[in-house]
């Protein structure tokens, strides 16, 4: 046992267990003239008496016997008889016929724990299981591939922790919130905890639950009994309850968003009872047994905003909020490479997503440049990378053709659209279907087995066949290539379909660079909104708002019943557009105008652009934004105590890096500056970030694009947070 801790909480440990097991107050005292590190008073006839001991010699054994040679007698004497243990740091293979030869049992520290709260038992079967989501997307098994290790950040992203720093807060007794979308790290940051927290000389498990597990149980006894007893350790049950309500116990508590379904249709309210209600149970463990230590995951935007967070899972103001990466930075994408590849760099376009570059990791040297060497721009180089993938899987399966299997996945990116959030699982039945619906055959049975792996579906534990989407950032690349093939060849079959959500974000972008005819793509948009798809109609729009496009005339496109990931009008006037009863994720206003539009009763996340709600534009009717973000917007930048180039600067890179788009032209760039705008200082950083591969150009359908590298967010961050104190060379370009 590696023993992390020091000696007097060590004994303080095993009377706190004993007092758990036996259900008394155990404490040091004297009897009969000696002193024993423990005595508990069971009954008036019936005593616990234990003696603690950092050496295990036999002559350190002889001294307690001696001590509990004269607590016996005398307590014998007056009708109470004394039940003793010896408990002792090493080995005690030596020691247990002569303890036992005095009527004492002689225990490690280690055999003590195991046999009240079973913490090896514990360590060793929860450590062959699944957490969470960190499963090998092939067999479903627990994900023990090698761990490229990542920084966390603050919520405010100015504080940095390692997994080390994490595990030492969790251990001294504090509480982590760990934020980040699908597919970030959480749940393998929560694997990676717990092995380090494991290693210590804590005599108390370490409980790692994963809450999707937990559906309907409303207390903290009932979760940690349901978690024992899914181990077989049902055993230990009653003891690690009461320890936890102690506060001796830590959690590891891994997705507060997958306990219950996230409903997007009704009120604000509605969806907040529904919330709180799913997380009653969570609720209560945090609540009541956080003193030992919880770190709790979820996904970053479950929640209306922080407050509702605390309120629904019990953490308190002084619990610290940390994010997950949604990418690798360049120094872990190289220690990634470095361990699982040979591969030395990545192209600029491709996201430093884990699930990308471990695909992208299996392509051929050959295979690679092709990609890198003729795609254009992030979407032309999404749809060549997944051909190359299928490519690839067709030379190791030919029994499936390359084409074939890229449209089957466009038809499982597509069925998820009609599945609940809580649940995208794809069936074997559904991809066979999938199978036969693009090809006309069923599938053989090499051909069976090739569509059980799938690139971009993982299995979701190793019980289960259903298989799940594993990237968000695929999956919504899949969708937007996939309505884009429907709208080209005015697909009518999907007019009928009940589309329950959006194309997403990456998707609204890929379909934006592929649509050739916006008044086709309204007209398709139409047809399937008469015959009950509303999602299109929303698909277009959303797509539409992220083309380089300035002015946009929807020509009386009406969404309504729909939903939308984003909605980006930042520096674009927007006319003839309509939309009503519709949720969505984010709206951007920064510099948008209006002309006969209307949206009526939209449910929004999270409005950015204004100052307050009561500052919506006209066009905005009996809408519900649950957080708005009341950043420094361009015309705030000129009331700050810099040079004009130094506003430029400023201005430039918020427009690039922190307002939503693909890109931005150059003209765009000049929009709204014009009382500070310092041309030399513009074009400094436009040659610099060009030359750094801080942003690329782009062909737009107007023109050149500007567009940002995503993975330089961070230092462009850092520029605009600490202007003048950030010592960063852009800075120095200012005129």
């Amino acid at each position: 046992m590696d023993m992390g801790v020091d000696w007097a909480d060590l004994e303080l440990q095993v009377r706190e267990i004993a007092e758990t097991h036996w259900d008394g107050k155990c404490e040091p005292r004297y009897v009969a003239g000696v002193k024993c590190d423990g005595i508990i008073e069971l009954r008036d006839d019936y005593w616990v008496a234990i003696e603690v001991s950092r050496e295990n010699s036999l002559h350190k054994l002889r001294t307690d016997l001696a001590k509990f040679g004269s607590i016996r007698p005398a307590q014998m004497a007056a009708g109470v008889y004394v039940e003793c243990y010896f408990i002792t740091l090493g080995d005690t293979t030596s020691l247990k016929d002569t303890g036992r030869a005095n009527k004492v049992e002689v225990m490690s520290v280690t055999d003590f724990s195991e046999k009240f709260v079973g913490r090896s038992a514990y360590n060793y079967v929860r450590s062959q299981s699944n957490f969470g989501s960190a499963v090998d997307p092939d067999t479903g098994e627990k994900d023990d591939a090698f761990f490229s290790e990542v920084t966390y950040f603050s919520e405010e992203g100015n504080k940095k922790f390692s997994l080390e720093e994490i595990a030492e807060r969790v251990a001294a007794g504090e509480t982590l919130v760990l934020l980040g979308e699908f597919g970030s790290g959480k749940s393998r940051c929560v694997q990676e905890v717990f092995s380090l927290l494991t290693c210590n000389g804590n005599l108390f498990p370490v409980l790692a639950i994963n809450l999707r597990e937990c559906w309907g149980l409303n207390s903290f006894d009932l979760i940690i009994r349901s978690h024992l007893e899914s181990l077989g350790l049902s055993k230990y049950a009653d003891n690690l309850v009461k320890l936890a309500a102690a506060g001796k116990v830590k959690f590891l508590l891994d997705g507060f968003d997958e306990i219950g379904s996230q409903s997007w249709t009704g009120e604000v309210q509605r969806l907040k009872e529904l919330r709180r209600r799913s997380l009653v149970g969570v609720y209560d463990l945090v609540s009541k047994c956080s003193r030992g230590g919880v770190l709790i995951t979820g996904r970053e935007h479950y929640f209306s905003d922080d407050g509702e967070l605390r309120k629904c899972i019990g953490v308190s103001d002084s619990a610290d909020f940390l994010t997950c990466p949604q990418e690798f930075s360049e120094s872990e994408l190289e220690e990634y490479l470095k361990s699982n590849t040979k591969l030395v760099s990545l192209p600029n376009w491709m996201p430093r997503k884990p699930l990308i570059c471990q695909l992208f990791a299996k392509l051929e040297a050959d295979e690679i440049s092709a990609i890198t060497d003729n795609a254009n721009d992030e979407a032309d180089f999404f749809e060549r990378f997944l051909e190359a993938i299928c490519a690839r899987e067709r030379k190791i399966h030919p029994s499936i053709d390359d084409e074939v299997l890229k449209k089957v996945l466009l038809s499982l990116a597509e069925r998820t659209r009609e599945k609940p959030y809580s649940s995208e699982e794809v069936s074997p039945d559904e991809i066979n279907d999938s199978f036969f619906q693009v090809s006309g055959l069923t599938p053989l049975d090499e051909s069976s087995i090739m569509l059980q792996r799938l690139p971009y579906l993982g299995r979701t534990d190793a019980g289960n066949s259903n298989r799940v989407f594993v990237d968000e950032y695929a999956k919504s690349g899949l969708k937007g290539l996939a309505l884009r093939d429907h709208i080209y060849y005015t697909n009518k079959e999907i007019s009928h379909k009940k589309w329950l959500k959006g194309v997403g974000d990456f998707g609204s972008r890929l379909l934006s660079q592929n649509v050739t005819n916006w008044g086709d793509a309204h007209k398709f948009a139409k047809f399937c909104q008469n015959h009950g798809n509303f999602q299109v109609a929303a698909d277009v729009v959303a797509a539409q708002l992220e083309s380089d496009e300035d002015h946009i005339d929807f020509n009386s496109l009406n969404v309504t019943s729909a939903s939308f990931d984003s909605l980006n009008f930042s520096q674009k006037a927007i006319s003839n557009l309509f939309i009503s009863e519709t949720t969505v994720g984010d709206i951007s206003l920064e510099g948008a105008e209006f002309e006969k539009c209307r949206f009526e009763r939209i449910l929004a996340e999270r409005v950015s652009g204004i100052g307050s709600i009561e500052r919506l534009p006209e066009a905005f009717i009996e809408c519900s934004v649950d957080h708005v973000d009341n950043l420094e917007n361009v015309a705030r930048i000129s009331e700050l105590p810099l040079t004009k180039g130094q506003k430029t600067i400023i201005s430039v890179i918020k427009k690039l890096f922190f307002q939503k788009g693909r890109g931005r032209k150059e003209e765009a760039l000049l929009r709204g500056l014009e009382e500070y705008w310092d041309k030399d200082s513009a074009e400094a950083f436009l040659r610099y970030a060009l030359a750094e591969g801080i942003i690329i150009e782009a062909r737009g359908r107007h023109g050149k694009l500007y567009v940002p590298q995503r993975r330089h967010t961070k230092r462009m961050a850092n520029i605009i947070e600490k202007m003048d104190q950030c010592a960063d060379e852009i800075w120095s370009l200012a005129k």
